[in-house]
This record gives C-alpha cells, structure tokens and sequence, in this order.
C-alpha cells in the first residue's frame, strides 16, 4: 500500500464514479482501508477497494440502516459522503454515527442543505458579499443565460440558451428550474480541506482545462490568492467540514462564484498530489489528532487523464 499502513478504516459512498475510483485508489496507496458502498454492482469502484458492498440507493428508506450496519461490522474512522442524497442522510444523522466512532466528513445538516440547494446557496454567498452571477426571473432575463435545476451535480440537466422559446422548453424538463446569468470566462474549481469548526487547512485553486460530463480531464493547479481568500471566507461562515470543491469563473470582469460541492470533487485528484497534507489531515482527524494547516502546494501540477480497466469474472460481480 505505499506509504504503509495507517491503521484508519475510511468507508466511501459512491465509489462507482470516476472521481471517487481515483480518490480510493490515492488513499489507498497512503495506507487507509477504503470500503466501498454502491447501488450498482457493475460499478468499477466496488472491485478496486479493500472490501464492498452493494447498498440502496440514497432515497430508499433503507440507505441508513445499511450504512449503520456496515458501520457496525467494519469499524470506519471516517465515512465520505459522495452524492447529495447520502450527503444530507448523513449529515442528518452525525450523532448516529459518532455513536458507532464514526466521524462524518461533512458539515452539518444546515450548512450541508444549503450547498446542495443551488438557490440557498445563492443567498447565502449573496448575504456574505461573494460575488455571484445574476439570477433572472422569466421578465427580467437577459440572453444567452443558463438554466439548471436546483439539486444536481455532474453538470446534469444544466444548459446555455439563446431565446425564449429555448429557455421554455428547458424549463419544462426541470424541476425548481434557476435561470442564471451566463458568465463567460476560465472555470475554477477550489479544493478546500477543512477542520470540524470550518477553519480551511488547505486551499488548492485549479484551472479546469478540459471537461467530460462535468468532470475535469485536464487540469492545472494554480496559486490565486484572491479565489484562496473567498474560498477561507466560505468555509468558516459556512462550517464547511473535510474536503469541499467550490466552482467559479474568473473573467476580465471580476470573478462569479457558482457552486460549492461537499466532497473531492471530480478533479481533485490533482489538489490531493499538489499537496498531500490533504490525506495526511484526513488520516490524523481519523485518529482524532489535530490536523495542521498547510498551504504549501505544488503550483503549475498539471493532470491529463486516460481511461483505465477493471476486469471481473463472472463469478466475482456482485449481486443484490
């Protein structure tokens, strides 16, 4: 396992999307045991952990009791929320869990809704002074603007029109639509890892140079103090707690912050390399030591990603 064993259980929500196999596999070479839960018993990540397990989805009633009685057979230190839906399950029920010795790498439950609800996250960045793109009401709008629903992540559902007739359409096809000024300029994504009272430790800025289905393939770390100065501001009036990846586009106008994401987001692979403190916090929060602030991280790292394999025999897939 690299490093050598750390002697820290983590247990990882989600582990069938790309981003969530890379980060397993980082935390995997530092020495953590990573058991993985997914809904999907072809999904790549439960065959690259330590140990898996096929769970409901996060919006059947049997999701907690699943992730309670995982908790009492593997012992995690810590559980990393993936999706939204387990995101809010578990920062619901922290008490749960701590109960189990089981740390949630989340904020709590407030602070959590109002992340995962793009319109409350909206007010909130407004009401602490974050710049922010504009949000339009079907009278006011100005085009091109963006449409998107207000649950969602990965990019999905999330479009750029032109007209009106454009916009109705992708109104109809979502649910609690925002329809949001267009912003055009270069997309960042901030990973931020922060402490249980919201203090940011790390702060790793990324240009996104390239994506796929929402998902950073090409990227480079880049040292900006004024994105790094927002992002510490969020954190702690936000109580952001563990990893967050908070979005915004930079343009000769200024800079527009658009979203704030409670878990390594889809390139934050990258921030994990340019700055390992992130692992070795997590690790020492895991033990309930105190984590230290390193804001030291390589910058100019640059991540260009390929597609990798898992091959299972037959009598190896999972079933439900």
């Amino acid at each position: 396992m690299g490093k050598g064993k750390s002697n820290v259980i983590v247990l990882k929500d989600s582990v069938g999307s790309p981003p969530a196999m890379a980060i397993v596999n980082e935390l995997r070479k530092r020495g953590i045991k990573v058991i993985g839960i997914d809904s999907d018993p072809l999904s790549a990540g439960l065959y690259l952990c330590d140990k898996s397990y096929l769970v409901p989805r996060a919006d059947d009633p049997k999701f907690l009791n699943m992730i309670l009685k995982i908790c009492d057979l593997e012992k995690p230190n810590i559980i990393l929320p993936g999706l939204d839906k387990a995101t809010l399950i578990i920062a619901k029920n922290k008490s749960l869990l701590a109960k189990r010795g089981v740390l949630a790498l989340c904020p709590d439950y407030d602070s959590a809704w109002v992340c995962i609800n793009k319109r409350e996250t909206h007010r909130r960045l407004e009401s602490l002074g974050i710049p922010i793109p504009k949000i339009f009401s079907k009278k006011t709008v100005k085009f091109p603007c963006i449409v998107k629903p207000s649950f969602g992540s990965g990019g999905t559902g999330v479009s750029l029109v032109n007209n009106m007739s454009d916009m109705e359409s992708h109104l109809s096809k979502i649910e609690n639509p925002i329809i949001q000024e267009f912003v055009e300029g270069t997309e960042y994504s901030i990973d931020v890892f922060s402490d249980l009272n919201g203090i940011p430790l790390s702060i790793v800025p990324r240009i996104r140079i390239q994506t796929e289905s929402g998902i950073s393939i090409k990227g480079v770390t880049l040292y900006d103090k004024t994105l790094m100065d927002y992002c510490d501001k969020i954190s702690r009036k936000l109580r952001l707690i563990g990893p967050s990846c908070i979005q915004c586009i930079k343009s000769k106008k200024g800079v527009k912050f658009i979203e704030i994401n409670l878990r390594f987001g889809g390139g934050s692979i990258l921030s994990l390399n340019a700055n390992p403190s992130i692992v070795s916090n997590l690790i020492r929060m895991a033990k309930g030591e105190k984590p230290l602030t390193n804001g030291k991280f390589k910058n100019g790292l640059t991540m260009l990603r390929y597609y990798s394999e898992v091959f299972v025999p037959k009598d190896k897939i999972m079933k439900n």
